[in-house]
């Protein structure tokens, strides 16, 4: 047999099914269970490994670079390949074919001629070191040749000095130091064959060193090798000591994440639905909340806006402490659950608060221990910050009970109010932007916002319950006022009546800035404006002026402003798309609020698998340029929707009671949510549906509780009774505007518990979610309203020609007459329908908008 045929024979083996992942088992680990593959890795596949202390993170163009908090200590990590008996060596990074993804690993594997290498990169869960680890199979020996980068300097925009390195035959690897803090790095291998010298020399201006592997076989199994590289303290262990101690507790280690994750899955909310797509999105949405959390040895423990690769000066983006993107992920913990690591985030925001305003920090460099950070220009900025501050906490401990914590950092919740306070004027009862400082607008610098003025209002209520819980009636029945004043003022002051649409700002001289941005959506479940306003607001931010298959642009593509390519002016960003969900659900839109929500599961799988983008381009499907990989709020915005927004969920902590609203797809026929974590009970749930029957099945281990039970029903059907323990019990049913709920009270006792509903007729609208391709553009009908009387259903909707105009009804119901579109009865009492064609002009994104009647009858 000739060498080709080996080589065939051998790639057949190793690749053949018999080696593919199997079905999911409950004897799976929650890694293996969640595990991600992609065979698309060139040239933008980022990868990322996550510890407290330490990460490995890059694109394969570029290397990877490798992070001891607060210390760069490599970066440009490339592997090369040389066969045995061969000179040349091949890229790695051009035999690079495939990637494995787990919450404790990612494992990158390259296809030479006749061998495959597997690259395994673990990050201990506590210790600031990193092991890459390869497995070598083939006929032939293999050697691995390491690129490297020497870095050992502080994260931007600090920096160090007078690093030194040198090769130590003890350690079998190089040693890096630094001599301002004594800190030392070690990069090392027991398999080392061959390295560079280290000797100062013209030679090699780039400062760059290699050295070559030759993976070990042991008893017939595949050939592997070890590289280890951690950061050493001043006065702790010496570099050889170091390595062998990561060596001999590598197993311990990898155990010890292992168990971390599957822990984090047994003890966090855990949303099941019959789409394996959502299951693991939501999944791994927990993983990159938990993945966020770092603990840096001079500044604590906190929350890092996300990781994506270093740009100017060691300064990965978003790998350092952010109080507003901390918030945003504490909301989702909250959801989640996550009570302990929301009140330690909290905590954390709250340690850096100015002392002398009260005002809530913007950004904290994991460099900042190392400097004098009040000189930097990056921690007092922003002012919208305190007024998030005290949503956030409010929210923690309403949904918590935590009233301890309220009592404890009293004298910081009241220091923020004082500072959001004083940004009011009089004159208005609003909140002015300082000409030094900066709202969430960043590129107009405007006087006020809504987005500001928005926070305002809500803050003022939620200082008002904070007060409730700590015994200061008083400043509570003040925050009320404060509150009614800010509302009405808002009301007056955003309201553009020309165009029917809201002002988002004003400049520092007054003058309106209406530029169609999405705006503070949660205005309009607070009711600020009339309904009639709100409902023009939703119809406007639902149409395809605002959405794309792929999310929500945050400035309009009609508007003058927009550029489908910029970060602030035109992208779509998944935290607002997702925010927008959850209005959409609250208000009663769920067809429009699914839509949208699950516009953002294709970034599941679109760079660093399990992880979400930041910002994605407005017109067409790929990444914006700036934005970052593994942007922590993202994530977070995704769980956070779920469960606000598609279960209804709502924990009243102070009575130990939820309010469980859940709006389930026509095409689910059941959902199962586990860890629902209140101050006195633990519940988990399951509720299936059809077109018949509503069953909710709770199991609740601990105290009594109440659940207010309001599940979505179809629209127009007749609750024909609730029993619940086999007891018929009292029931009604509330109409909105585009959907329809049951109203159960229920207690329920420890132990488990039924309730059923009995439904008869009605009808749910199923939409289609696109199958997405790099540089799509949008093509999916979007709904901006629908309406159902008499039997007859109204809808509108943007629809592009050629585009994907049709979705299904689900109904007993028989369809006798349409306008504006074609239907074909299908299987299943269900109906395909298709909006007919219309010529009417495009706007700016090649949609029309149309709409249809549809006449039911009872069969």
């Amino acid at each position: 047999m000739s060498k080709i045929q080996l080589a065939l024979l051998f790639l057949c083996l190793v690749l053949s099914p018999a080696h593919a992942q199997g079905p999911a088992s409950d004897k799976q680990s929650f890694s293996d269970r969640l595990v991600l593959h992609t065979d698309s890795v060139e040239p933008r596949r980022f990868v990322a490994v996550h510890g407290r202390q330490a990460v490995i993170m890059g694109y394969p163009e570029s290397g990877l670079e490798i992070w001891g908090y607060p210390f760069q200590i490599l970066s440009n990590y490339q592997v090369d390949f040389r066969l045995a008996g061969s000179v040349t060596e091949s890229e790695g990074r051009l035999l690079l074919r495939r990637i494995d993804y787990r919450p404790d690993s990612v494992t990158r594997i390259y296809i030479g001629p006749d061998y495959i290498v597997k690259e395994k990169l673990f990050v201990p869960l506590n210790e600031a070191a990193a092991v890459l680890s390869y497995e070598v199979e083939g006929p032939r020996s293999v050697d691995i040749t390491i690129h490297f980068l020497p870095v050992l300097n502080l994260m931007w925009p600090a920096a160090v000095g007078g690093q030194n390195k040198h090769w130590s035959a003890e350690a079998s690897g190089y040693v890096i130091s630094e001599p301002l803090h004594g800190m030392t790095a070690i990069v090392g291998s027991p398999e080392i064959v061959a390295h560079d010298d280290t000797a100062n020399s013209t030679l090699r201006a780039d400062g760059t060193l290699a050295f070559s592997l030759r993976p070990q076989a042991v008893a017939g199994a595949p050939a592997r090798a070890t590289v280890y590289v951690a950061l050493n303290a001043a006065g702790t262990k010496k570099p050889a000591a170091t390595q062998q101690e990561l060596a001999s507790h590598l197993q311990e280690m990898e155990t010890e994440a292992a168990t971390h994750y599957a822990d984090l899955e047994s003890q966090s909310l855990e949303i099941h639905t019959p789409d394996e797509d959502v299951n693991r999105a939501l999944a791994w949405s927990e993983v990159a909340l938990d993945q966020a959390w770092v603990c840096n040895p001079q500044l604590g423990c906190g929350i890092v806006a996300g990781y994506g690769p270093s740009r100017d000066a060691r300064r990965p983006q978003y790998a350092w402490f952010f109080a507003g993107d901390g918030m945003v992920a504490t909301n989702a913990l909250i959801s989640a659950g996550e009570y302990s690591r929301a009140r330690e985030e909290l905590a954390f925001i709250a340690k850096y608060q100015e002392p002398k305003t009260g005002m809530i920090w913007h950004e904290l460099s994991q460099s900042a221990g190392y400097v004098d950070w009040s000189k930097y220009p990056y921690m007092y900025v922003h002012v919208d910050l305190s007024f998030d501050y005290l949503n956030t906490v409010a929210h923690y401990v309403g949904v918590s009970g935590d009233t301890t914590f309220a009592t404890d950092h009293w004298s910081s919740i009241a220091a923020a109010y004082r500072y959001c306070q004083s940004l009011i004027r009089n004159t208005d009862h609003l909140p002015h932007i300082p000409a030094d400082k900066e709202g969430g607008d960043e590129q107009h610098r405007p006087g006020d916002d809504l987005s500001l003025s928005a926070s305002w209002a809500e803050a003022a209520s939620s200082f008002a319950d904070l007060a409730k819980f700590t015994d200061h009636t008083q400043l509570a029945d003040e925050a009320i006022k404060e509150n009614q004043l800010a509302r009405q003022a808002i009301a007056a002051h955003y309201w553009d009546t020309e165009k029917n649409f809201w002002i988002n700002s004003h400049t520092q001289s007054g003058e309106p800035i209406l530029n169609r941005r999405r705006g503070p959506m949660q205005l309009i479940t607070q009711k600020v404006f009339s309904a009639q306003q709100d409902d023009a607001l939703l119809y406007e931010l639902a149409s395809s002026d605002f959405q794309a298959d792929w999310g929500m642009r945050g400035v309009a593509a009609s508007s003058e402003d927009f550029d489908p390519y910029s970060y602030a002016t035109g992208s779509i960003s998944a935290l607002g798309t997702t925010e927008a969900a959850v209005t959409f659900w609250q208000e009663h839109r769920p067809d429009i609020a699914f839509s949208v929500w699950s516009s953002i599961l294709p970034w599941n799988m679109l760079d660093s698998l399990g992880h979400i983008h930041e910002v994605l381009a407005g017109t067409y499907y790929h990444e914006q340029m700036e934005s970052v990989p593994e942007q922590t709020w993202s994530s977070a915005g995704l769980l956070d929707a779920a469960s606000r927004g598609l279960l209804g969920l709502d924990i009243q902590g102070a009575t130990n009671s939820i309010h469980l609203s859940p709006h389930l797809p026509a095409e689910w026929n059941r959902i199962s949510v586990k860890n629902i974590r209140l101050p006195h009970s633990t519940l988990a749930l399951t509720i299936s549906q059809s077109m018949n029957d509503i069953d909710l099945e709770i199991s609740n281990e601990g105290a009594a509780t109440k659940v207010l039970f309001e599940p979505q029903i179809p629209m127009g059907a007749h609750l024909r009774g609730a029993e619940f323990q086999g007891h018929a019990i009292a029931a009604t049913t509330e109409v909105f505007a585009e959907d329809e709920h049951a109203n159960v009270p229920l207690n329920v006792p420890a132990g488990t518990s039924h309730c059923r509903l009995h439904l008869e007729g009605g009808l749910s609208l199923i939409l289609n979610r696109s199958a997405l391709r790099i540089g799509d553009a949008s093509t999916e009908m979007k709904l901006t309203s629908l309406h159902l009387q008499d039997m007859t259903l109204s809808m509108e909707a943007d629809i592009r020609p050629n585009g994907n105009n049709t979705f299904r009804i689900k109904t007993p119901w028989k369809i006798t007459s349409n306008q504006g579109a074609s239907v074909r009865s299908l299987p299943d009492d269900q109906y395909e329908i298709m909006f007919a064609p219309v010529s009417t002009r495009l706007n700016p994104v090649g949609y029309a908008h149309t709409h249809l009647e549809l006449t039911f009858a009872r069969k």
